[in-house]
């Protein structure tokens, strides 16, 4: 769909070409109208003249006293031209010289209007009159050339064309500036919302003209009931890691005591059903710790959330003093959703600190794709199982020893935002390296709810 500044400028635009080519039409026949309605008001007139200046005499013989008759009448292609038809003679003016006007004989009373070319390429509009003088009738034809008229109505019409374009460019152009004004508030709001969806903003401003004030407040209520409701399910998970935590401790405190008591094969399941909830429950708990109480759907910051993250995995790991280095450019885009990437970096960050005998690197940089490595001074992993640690559907005790759990939901969340994640050895360090490639094109990101 096109813009509705687009639509609206169309529409207005040939709006104002539809009127004013309907306004050049209308005035210019209006006025070639009331030239020919003078025209032949004129010439009736001069019609008139001429049947008063007319003397019939005993014998029926029609004299026309030339001495009353404008002179122009009498110079040859003048393009004034009169015709006078009796019952026994015709009289023309000089001016027609050799030429003759069309006529028809009228009876008293009638009277007919009609176009002809007249001589010397003229364009005539005619006038004919029936009279009746004496108890002869007469019928006087009176014409007029209509050249002049129309050169004059042709040239009005051009310079009424070339002032008619150019108000309606200033008028394009002035309602191409309203219509910009006025949808202002619809630019801000797009603004706003990359903005919220950036994470800059929680809400969007609803200081908006009349019209859109319902979809502004309706956005803000949805966005207000997604946030509660998500963090209620935060907090919901939460609670219910933490509750059952003190339950799983009992249970394992009960096993260890009896594992004497106990089958060994009953003991090694009771453990490993233990081991691997009290896994899931330290997922979540430090999801919810990594990910804190900022806004939903804001975008990941290398300058600002990854170092609260650093920060808070050092507290984790205070005891084993790792210092960690970062390597990154200056301004570095991250088109990844801020929880997502927590996660992400989380649980890969958290491998290289569980493995670190004194240092972890992480390094970012941003070319056609966002890459990550993260590298470790650790033991590292088996070559040889580099290519099953990001398989879906392997057991976690089928994997190297350490590696597995964050490295799988790492490769989930990577697979989701259409990226890549690999394994390998670190020339560096010496220890285990994580390579992360993700796409710079939001557009084409469409990751499922985490």
């Amino acid at each position: 769909m096109r813009s509705l500044q687009s639509k609206l400028s169309f529409g207005l635009t040939l709006s104002l070409i539809t009127l004013f080519t309907t306004l050049w039409f209308l005035i210019s026949f209006s006025i070639q109208y009331l030239a020919e309605d003078y025209i032949s008001s004129r010439l009736q007139h001069d019609a008139e003249m001429l049947i008063g200046n007319i003397q019939v005499d005993k014998t029926g013989q029609v004299k026309l006293d030339e001495s009353s008759i404008n002179p122009v009448y009498r110079q040859p292609y003048s393009g004034h031209y009169f015709l006078i038809l009796s019952r026994q003679q015709n009289l023309s003016s000089r001016s027609l010289w050799d030429q003759q006007l069309q006529h028809t004989k009228l009876k008293p009373g009638e009277q007919f209007t009609q176009f002809q070319n007249g001589p010397d390429n003229q364009s005539l509009l005619v006038l004919s009159n029936g009279f009746s003088k004496q108890g002869i009738n007469l019928t006087i034809t009176v014409a007029e050339d209509l050249n002049p008229v129309k050169s004059n109505i042709r040239q009005f019409r051009i310079r009424f064309a070339i002032v008619a374009i150019i108000m309606l460019l200033l008028l394009v152009a002035l309602q191409a500036y309203i219509l910009r004004y006025s949808l202002k508030s619809l630019f801000l709001i797009r603004t706003e919302l990359q903005a919220l969806q950036h994470g800059e903003v929680d809400q969007l401003n609803e200081n908006v003209p009349t019209e859109l004030g319902p979809l502004v407040n309706e956005i803000n209520h949805l966005l207000g009931a997604m946030e509660q409701r998500l963090r209620r399910f935060r907090d919901a998970l939460s609670d219910l890691a933490h509750a059952i935590k003190r339950p799983l401790t009992v249970m394992q405190q009960l096993t260890d005591n009896n594992k004497n008591t106990m089958p060994d094969e009953l003991n090694k399941g009771l453990v490993k059903q233990v081991t691997e909830i009290n896994q899931l429950t330290d997922r979540i708990l430090k999801r919810a710790r990594l990910a804190g109480h900022h806004h939903s759907g804001s975008r990941f910051s290398f300058a600002h959330d990854l170092p609260e993250l650093i920060e808070t995995l050092k507290m984790m790991y205070r005891d084993k003093g790792i210092t960690i280095e970062v390597v990154k450019q200056e301004e570095v885009y991250c088109p990844i959703d801020r929880e997502d990437m927590l996660e992400l970096l989380g649980n890969l960050i958290d491998n290289a600190y569980k493995w670190a005998k004194q240092k972890v690197k992480i390094t970012i940089a941003v070319n056609a794709v966002l890459t990550i490595c993260i590298e470790d001074d650790g033991p590292g992993a088996d070559p040889q199982q580099f290519q099953s640690l990001d398989k879906r559907g392997v057991r976690l005790d089928e994997k190297t020893h350490g590696y597995g759990f964050g490295l799988s939901i790492a490769s989930d969340m990577v697979s989701e935002y259409q990226g890549t994640l690999s394994f390998s050895t670190s020339k560096a360090l010496g220890g285990f390296r994580v390579d992360v490639s993700l796409p710079m094109d939001t557009d084409l990101i469409h990751p499922e709810a985490t």
